[in-house]
């Protein structure tokens, strides 16, 4: 899948590509995951909606790991986004854009794909993640329970309360 297309061009045409999308493209992605292990599979179509307004049209999955977040282990996880992108070429069009449509602002003739798919991946990524109680290796030593050792707990301000207790004796 190339990386660099001519979203106008492709609109008008009517054109249709799927493939997979080049994980060196991803730097950002590469960057909030532990690894992509499995390749980036993308959907996309080009068309002409209503009022003569460019759209793009797709999907994109993977699969990556990334830590849990009570173990810091890796876990595997499927990111996996649809979208509809009105393809604009200033802020003003960005803004006339049905509420339906998200905008893709495209500047020249030919504009960076990889970015947008990136960005639609990225935005699938889990705020928090754990792994199911019964496959996470709970960190060793950390416990939310009270501490079960055989002395009782030191209170801290009490050399303060035999500092006070002396004091009154003299």
């Amino acid at each position: 899948m190339p990386r660099i297309l001519e979203p106008r061009r492709l609109a008008h045409q009517g054109v249709a590509i799927s493939g997979e999308l080049d994980q060196a493209f991803c730097d950002r992605l590469t960057e909030a995951v532990i690894d992509i292990i499995e390749p980036i599979d993308v959907e996309l179509r080009f068309d002409t909606a209503e009022q003569g307004r460019r759209v793009l049209t797709g999907s994109v999955s993977t699969s990556v790991l990334i830590p849990c977040q009570r173990c810091l282990e890796a876990m595997p996880v499927v990111l996996s986004a649809e979208f509809r992108l009105g393809i604009v070429w200033s802020e003003e069009e960005a803004v006339s854009l049905p509420k339906d449509l998200d905008p893709w602002l495209v500047d020249s003739e030919a504009a960076d794909v990889a970015e947008v798919l990136e960005d639609e991946l990225l935005l699938t990524l889990p705020f928090v993640s754990y792994h199911s109680k019964d496959q996470c290796n709970d960190v060793a030593g950390y416990s939310t329970e009270e501490p079960t050792a055989e002395e009782p707990a030191k209170n801290p301000f009490g050399i303060l309360e035999q500092l006070k207790n002396s004091g009154s004796n003299n």
